[in-house]
This record gives C-alpha cells, structure tokens and sequence, in this order.
C-alpha cells in the first residue's frame, strides 16, 4: 500500500508556498508526481490519496488529477482517497460522473464510502463490506436480504471500478490498513 500526501506531491512539483489544488496545471504536475510515486513503488497495488491537508479542490485539479489518474491506472492499481471533506466531493463527483468513474473514501471522521455514479445496490453491498469486513456473495446476500445474482452483479462492477478487492472468493471494501 502506497499512501501519498497530495499537499506534499504539491509543494515538490509546483511550489512549497502552495496548499490548494486549483487550475489544470497545477493538477498535470501532481498527477506527474503522484504517477512517479506509484512507478517508484511498482508492485503495491492500492494507493490512498490523501487530502487530509488539502484545502481548496477545484473541479479542473480533480479532473487532471483524480480523473486522469483512475483512468490510466485502470485495474492495475486500486486508489482510495482519505482525508476528504464536502468541499472535496463538490469538486470531485462531476468528474466522477462524466467519466463513469467511481473511487472509495474515507472522510476526516473516517466513514467509508464510495464517490461516483453506481446503482443503490452497489451502495449498499459495498457499506455492508466496509461495516462487517470481507465477506462472501453468499454471506453478503444473507446479510442485506438480497438474491445471490444482484450480489454477484454489483461486486463484479464494484471490483472493475476498483472499490471492492477479490481474494479467494472473499470480497472486502477498499479502506486503509
């Protein structure tokens, strides 16, 4: 697991008197230093982004970064953002939504959950994963009362959007170690 402090990526990239991350330029060059760190650190398969210093989000610095970022990692790399505030999903949800994407995060107070565009299912298969830990489709269908299929459907698109992880039959939410 590779956790990077964007404020940090920020202030090695643009300049060290920076703490928002606003304008498209600002966020090509975190992205850049965000993908040198995930590149240096080869084989961990999750990032977490973590916006806990972050002040200002603005919807273009989403984009470069967060867009860009989940689109070309695809399902080589899971990332989960920590850290973020409502301010942070004001910027960060119509970026989501016009790519199709979906990411997980925790806020400040650390409740998990899942930023983008799914179906209520996937909502609520993905919060039973993160309230009682890594489950089975058959396990998690008896604890939300749902048919078998709708499970398997929602954590098929929950594991290609990168949210849910896959280990020997047993699914669990992306979170933070």
């Amino acid at each position: 697991m590779t956790r990077i402090d964007l404020v940090d990526v920020l202030r090695s990239t643009v300049s060290a008197m920076y703490g928002d991350l606003v304008t498209r330029r600002t966020g090509q060059a975190v992205r850049g230093g965000v993908e040198a760190l995930l590149r240096a650190n080869g084989e961990d398969d999750v990032a977490i982004l973590d916006f806990g210093t972050v002040r200002l989000l603005d919807m273009s610095c989403a984009d470069e970064i967060i867009g860009k970022l989940l689109l070309s990692q695809g399902p080589a790399r899971h990332v989960m953002l920590v850290g973020v505030h409502a301010a942070h999903e004001d910027a960060l949800l119509p970026v989501l939504e016009r790519h199709r994407l979906a990411v997980a995060a925790q806020d400040r107070s650390g409740t998990l959950k899942i930023l983008g565009i799914l179906p209520e299912s996937a909502h609520r298969i993905f919060q039973a994963l993160a309230d009682a830990g890594p489950a089975d489709p058959g396990q998690v269908a008896e604890r939300l009362s749902v048919s078998p299929e709708e499970v398997r459907t929602a954590l098929d698109l929950l594991c290609k959007q990168g949210v849910v992880l896959e280990r020997d039959g047993h699914y669990q939410a992306l979170r933070c170690a």
